[in-house]
């Protein structure tokens, strides 16, 4: 944005802080007669300060911080929990946020022809536009908010909370607060990462309390199982819910799980509704974990390949991968392939002139393995 439209804003929200308080009871009251809500005395701060969202609404705008609107713990955030606990709709409420946001944009658009004799328009439009994307900030923080109160709702939430701070930062008190939410003291726990929509679902899914910690944009939830269990046990129970779960480990491991969940949750090919195990990923892990050692096998073995067509190299890697899953039978390679025997026998015949190694010694296609697992991973 041009120099002009920030100075606008900030020289804005000095001039009109000591009017705060009254153009925040003029969107309350336009907002309660536009949606026949019924009045709410300012003075009463329901659901949140609206004065204080005022002020950090327009602090930042003026600062063009539009992003930090969205950081968890804001009051924009609380602003969305508590609507949601004092029983407004979500959808009610993006339209009064949408409603406020658009006065304020007239109110903005006023103040500032009034101030000046001449105008920058491309800044002025900027401005007043920045006023807009910021309103939508706050519906996504506002909705971030109402999804954390509705999976609050689900058990104990305050203890919830505080057992699942504990296990992030491998607190002394998890075992104590585990066990006062109900969890088996022998038992194990999985982190999981999802959204706070797909975070209630969860809660309502598995079996005993979760704890969780919601962050900017997902919640981590806690899962206590028993002690002989897999993560993977409660694969049924999560058919339909977009997550990432970590493997089952003892209460002072959960962080150990949750990085591994994170490393999971961070690949852009992770499927739409439906979970994803890291039991189910811990092949790919380990074969990704060191970039270097994978480049070296790379070099080591994949020279020839990769100076090849891409569509050549492509069909002779699948062969490869197929005919080091099928222990070099033929007939089930082809079959996997959807082609002939012979055509894999010519394939083959080409791999083992490009590749450098006997295809039959063991650490060779161990390697190959390893490579091939970390490239489909990548």
């Amino acid at each position: 944005m041009p120099e002009q439209g920030n100075n606008f804003a900030v020289q804005l929200l000095g001039a009109n802080e000591e009017r705060l308080a009254q153009l925040a009871l003029h969107l309350v009251e336009s907002v309660t007669q536009e949606f026949g809500l019924p009045p709410i005395p300012i003075q009463h701060q329901w659901p949140v300060s609206v004065v204080d969202v005022v002020r950090q609404f327009l602090v930042h705008v003026a600062s063009d911080d539009v992003a930090g609107i969205r950081v968890h713990g804001s009051v924009f955030e609380t602003l969305g929990i508590e609507a949601s606990r004092g029983g407004l709709d979500m959808d009610v409420l993006a339209a009064t946020i949408r409603h406020a946001v658009s006065l304020v944009q007239s109110q903005t658009h006023r103040a500032v022809l009034a101030d000046r004799d001449e105008v920058d328009k491309e800044a002025v439009l900027e401005l007043l536009q920045r006023v807009l994307l910021a309103g939508e900030a706050v519906v996504d923080a506002a909705r971030h908010g109402y999804e954390i109160a509705e999976l609050a709702s689900e058990g104990d939430g305050e203890l919830a909370r505080q057992l699942a701070a504990e296990l992030m930062s491998r607190g002394a008190r998890a075992p104590e607060l585990a066990q006062r939410l109900g969890w088996k003291p022998d038992g194990l726990v999985c982190a999981m990462i999802a959204s706070p929509v797909s975070g209630a679902a969860i809660a309502g899914a598995v079996p005993g309390t979760p704890a969780y910690f919601s962050r900017t944009a997902d919640v981590v939830i806690a899962i206590p199982l028993p002690r002989e269990y897999l993560a993977t046990s409660i694969r049924s129970r999560l058919e339909g819910i977009q997550c990432v779960v970590g493997p089952a480990v003892p209460l002072d491991e959960f962080c150990d799980s949750l990085a591994l969940a994170q490393r999971v949750s961070d690949r852009d090919e992770l499927p739409a509704h439906r979970p994803v195990f890291v039991d189910d990923e811990l092949l790919a892990l380990t074969c990704t974990s060191d970039p270097m050692a994978v480049e070296a096998l790379r070099r080591k073995h994949f020279v020839g390949l990769d100076q090849l067509a891409p569509d050549v190299r492509a069909m002779l890697v699948e062969t490869l991968h197929a005919w080091l899953r099928h222990w070099g039978h033929r007939p089930a390679i082809a079959a996997d392939l959807h082609v002939h025997p012979q055509t894999v026998s010519g394939r083959l015949h080409r791999l083992r002139d490009l590749l450098a190694d006997d295809l039959e010694d063991p650490t060779t296609r161990s390697e190959l393995l390893v490579l091939l697992t970390a490239e489909g991973a990548a």
